[in-house]
Formats: structure tokens, C-alpha cells, sequence
């Protein structure tokens, strides 16, 4: 696949590295810049002059492009771009001003109504998230085709027929891609809530469901639906975020390639089931955002709600804390320090709205104590799902541990029952091996983006890989890391920076994600796997 901006091959990224000087400045570290403004701009605007850049990197949009061009082997004769004005940000440094010439809009009406640059956004994140939910869709359709008889196994997991709810076989097909295993105790507490004869509903956050119940009340109260388009529009706002943010650091043809990595990854699947998933991730990636924009109270708001989402969500208030010390920030005072782990700003008043983070938790406990009498329920809960605590070298340990005991155990039971049931020995075996590949492709990636994000992304990065080891469940350690690392987005940012560094990655790596993606839905609607 072609690269945007010089950035496809060596050549240009050299071309673009003399022109900006951006490489020479830690990579996505110093790339956000532009799009954070304020003091990180104007500092790293003083360090293009020292080095005697050709142009100001975050200039006038004219002088950028003859950069551009000059990397890329585009001729200066080339008519220019048009200029985006910067208004006021509807997201934190994003802006929201649709392109002009002479005064007047030019493009459709997203590009009226949002902006050209979130127009883009918006259109990238819609395309490759339809593209993909197909591809769910058609191979879980196919799966229902092929499996139909392992509705017995699903009557047991949904005895209240949550995500069968019209009883129609033809009907509830329909939604079965999106409407498997955590799905139901997601629509029961959004119809029944939490109750003290059922302790293992605690165990699942309360925001995703109380906006689900929120959202079916227009839809006369049908929970599925409004669990489904909740999901969908979590998701696609997710990447679609991500794309301004990426398009910022690097180029449009960057973004794109990252958001289409995040919607093809097999854990994906979750983007568009009724889990918590794509909130989380819009959440946590506006948390960071606002972070290094400067924006403490809506950092400490969004973080709130996050917590109140996912249990790893309190944890957001140690990569707020890095950014807030280490991170290179838009606002506030730059203090030049001896060593590296020596904060760079100063402890002002504004740290304090990091504090809300952990007030989800504490809430929800408080709702907890209410509804069923244990405001620490959520912890409890862990013990009904044999989940322990450990280390996460002890949880890698163990899901070693347990391949190398399965392999003793194995006698190639293939047969059809087993694979159905998934009490086959060969098939948990390969199951955990999945898992095991899933955890050290995920930890290749974070620490090939060791230099390529910003510290605080980094370290929400290690804190969602480290989270899910250390709560290893006793049977299968493993379980579930895919989709628990999903929430950790610098993840499928660093794949997708390494897919579009080298032309032609994409064209190998599309097919194969969204093959493994299809294999995963196949799983995932016929009750067999919820990886």
C-alpha cells in the first residue's frame, strides 16, 4: 500500500525527516504536537529554526506542503492544498472548522456540518468498520447455517433468552453476531439491575448497562437493539477519534491504516457485540487525549466514566499521573531537568482532578452496597468466575503451565460433540496456545512502540497487558486476554504504524486479520470460543 507524505519508502521518510525534523523528535511523541498546540508547538516550532528547517513544521499550511512535496518528490509547481482553518475544537485538539476557499465551504455536507479533517475521520472510521462488521456478520450468519444444532449448548449460557429476544429463529439470527455469552448478563442488569440472589452479576461495571437501558426507552424498551446501536456508535466514534489523532501526528494515509488495523484485529468482533468494549476504548482514548491537551477536568470526567465501565478503568489514574509529570503537554510550565525520571511539571492545583478516576469505582461500590448489601461485590464476584490474583510473570507462568500439562493430556479428540461442548483436550489445548500467541504478539507490539507513542500511551499500554495477567483464571489462566488487551489501544496503534511503514504490508495483513477475524465470529456465534 502506498504511503502518503514521502513516509512509504526510505527516500521520502528522509525527505520528510529533513523538512520537518520530525523523526529526530521521538517519533509519535513529538509528532502530537501540532495537534496539541500551545507550548509544545512553540518549542518544537524553536527547534525546526535551530536546525535550520526549510520551513516552521506547524506553519502556514503553503509552507508545510512545499515540505511535503520536497519529501515526497512532488513537484513545487503542484497547485497547493486547501487551507483547513483552525477554529474552536469540539475535541480536545481537534479542530471543527470545515475547509475554505474565499470564504466559502467547499465539500459535502459532513464537511459543512463537522469539518473537513473530521469529515475524513468519520468517513475512514464508517468504511472500515462496515467492511468489517460484514465480514463478522456474513461468517457468523454462516456459522448459525452450519451449527444450528448448538443451540442446546446456547440455552444453557442464556436461560433467559436475552439474546433471543423475539423467539423467531429467523429474526434473532439476525442479531447473533453481536449477542453471545457477556451479552446476556449485560441485558439483564439493564432490565432487572443488581440483586443479592445473583452475586455473580457484580462482577460486570454498571455504565454500559445503564446506557443500554437508557438507550432502548425511545426504542419501546428493547434492550438488544439499543445495546447494539450503543455499540456501534461507541465504535465507530472510537476510530474516528483515532484517526484525527493519528492524522495529526503523521498523515491522513497513516490514520487510515491504523483505524483499519483496529477494526480488522480478530478481537475486533467485540466492536460491535453488546460488550463493553468499544466504550471503553472511546473513553480511554478521550482520557489521554484530554490529558495531553491539558484539559484536567474533562481528563478526570471521562476517566470517572471509564472506571465506572471497566474494572481496569481506575487504573487510567497511572498513565494521567505519567502524563500530568513526564508527558510533553500543551499548556502549563516545562522545567528542564538532571535525569529523565525527574518530573518535567511542576505539581499544580489542577492535579486534583485526577481524583475523580477512582470516584467511578467508588460509586459503583456505593450502588453495590445499596442494591445488594456488599459494596465490595465486584471483587467478590471474581471468586464466581475462579479468578485469583497474581502477578502478571505469575499469570503468564500459569498459562504456560498450563500448555505444557495439556500436552501430556492430549490424545487428538477431534470429534464432533467434544469440539461442540469444547471439552475436547486437543481443542483447549490449541485454545490456550492461541491465547498464548495473542499475549506475545500484543507484548512485541508495545515494545516495538516503546519510541513511537507517548509515555503516558505506553504505560496504559504495559498497565491493560499487565491487568488481565494478573487475574488468571484457574482453569484456563489465559482467558480472554484478546479481548481484555483490546482496551489497550497503543496496541493496534503500533501495528498499524509498522503496517505503514513498509508499501505493500497492508495488502497481506488486511486479508489475514479480517480471515482470523471471520474464524474468531464463526467461534463466538456458535457458542463454541469467546476469546
Amino acid at each position: 500500500m502506498g504511503d502518503a507524505g514521502g513516509l512509504g519508502d526510505r527516500q521520502g521518510r528522509r525527505g520528510v525527516e529533513a523538512a520537518l525534523g520530525h523523526e529526530a523528535h521521538g517519533g509519535l511523541e513529538e509528532l502530537l504536537a501540532p495537534l496539541l498546540g500551545g507550548q509544545a508547538g512553540r518549542r518544537h516550532r524553536g527547534e525546526c529554526a535551530l536546525t535550520s528547517c526549510a520551513c516552521q513544521a506547524w506553519g502556514p499550511p503553503s509552507c508545510a506542503a512545499r515540505a511535503r512535496n520536497r519529501g515526497s518528490g512532488a513537484s513545487s509547481r503542484d497547485p497547493p492544498r486547501a487551507h483547513v482553518s483552525r477554529g474552536t475544537a469540539i475535541l480536545p485538539g481537534v479542530s471543527s472548522s470545515p475547509v475554505r476557499t474565499a470564504g466559502r465551504p467547499v465539500g459535502g455536507v459532513l464537511e459543512e456540518a463537522l469539518g473537513a479533517e473530521w469529515a475524513l475521520a468519520l468517513r475512514e472510521a464508517v468504511r472500515a468498520f462496515l467492511l468489517s462488521r460484514a465480514v463478522v456478520w456474513i461468517a457468523g450468519l454462516l456459522a448459525l447455517a452450519v451449527f444450528g444444532w448448538v443451540e442446546s449448548r446456547g440455552g444453557r449460557l442464556d436461560p433467559l433468552w436475552a439474546c433471543r429476544p423475539s423467539g423467531v429463529g429467523g429474526v434473532d439470527a439476525l442479531i447473533a453476531p453481536g449477542c453471545r455469552w457477556d451479552s446476556t448478563w449485560y441485558l439483564e442488569i439493564a432490565q432487572g439491575g443488581y440483586s443479592p440472589t445473583d452475586p455473580s452479576r457484580s462482577a460486570f461495571f454498571p455504565l454500559y448497562p445503564l446506557l443500554v437501558s437508557v438507550v432502548s426507552a425511545p426504542l419501546g424498551g428493547a434492550l438488544v437493539p439499543a445495546g447494539l446501536l450503543l455499540s456501534w456508535t461507541a465504535a465507530i466514534g472510537f476510530l474516528a477519534l483515532l484517526h484525527r489523532v493519528i492524522a495529526h501526528a503523521r498523515d491522513a494515509a497513516t490514520a487510515s491504516t491504523v483505524v483499519r488495523v483496529a477494526a480488522y484485529v480478530p478481537p475486533a468482533i467485540f466492536l460491535s457485540a453488546i460488550y463493553t468494549e468499544a466504550l471503553f476504548l472511546l473513553l480511554s482514548l478521550g482520557v489521554l487525549v484530554a490529558a495531553r491537551r491539558d484539559r484536567w477536568m474533562l481528563a478526570g470526567v471521562l476517566g470517572m466514566a471509564a472506571a465506572s465501565c471497566r474494572s481496569i478503568g481506575v487504573l487510567l489514574v497511572l498513565p494521567l499521573l505519567v502524563e500530568y509529570l513526564w508527558g510533553r503537554r500543551s499548556g502549563g510550565e516545562t522545567r528542564l531537568v538532571a535525569r529523565p525520571w525527574h518530573p518535567r511539571h511542576p505539581i499544580r492545583r489542577d492535579v486534583l482532578w485526577i481524583g475523580l478516576v477512582p470516584l467511578g469505582f467508588v460509586a459503583y461500590g456505593a450502588w453495590l452496597g445499596i442494591a445488594t448489601g456488599d459494596p465490595l461485590g465486584a471483587v467478590a464476584a471474581q471468586g464466581d468466575w475462579e479468578r485469583h490474583f497474581l502477578t502478571p510473570v505469575g499469570g503468564l507462568a500459569a498459562g504456560v503451565w498450563a500448555i505444557v500439562g495439556r500436552l501430556g493430556d492430549y490424545a487428538g479428540a477431534w470429534t464432533v460433540a467434544p469440539l461442540v461442548e469444547g471439552q475436547s483436550t486437543g481443542l483447549t489445548l490449541t485454545r490456550d496456545t492461541i491465547l498464548l500467541l495473542c499475549v506475545l504478539a500484543a507484548t512485541s507490539a508495545l515494545w516495538w512502540a516503546r519510541r513511537r507513542v507517548p509515555v503516558s500511551w505506553l504505560a496504559w499500554g504495559a498497565i491493560s497487558l499487565a491487568y488481565p495477567l494478573s487475574v488468571p483464571s484457574v482453569q484456563q489462566p489465559l482467558m480472554s486476554l484478546p479481548r481484555f488487551s483490546l482496551a489497550c489501544f497503543p496496541i493496534v496503534v503500533a501495528i498499524g504504524l509498522w503496517a505503514h511503514a513498509r508499501r505493500g504490508r497492508m495488502r497481506w495483513l488486511a486479508p489475514t486479520l479480517l480471515t482470523l477475524q471471520a474464524a474468531w465470529a464463526i467461534s463466538f456465534v456458535s457458542w463454541t470460543w469467546a476469546p
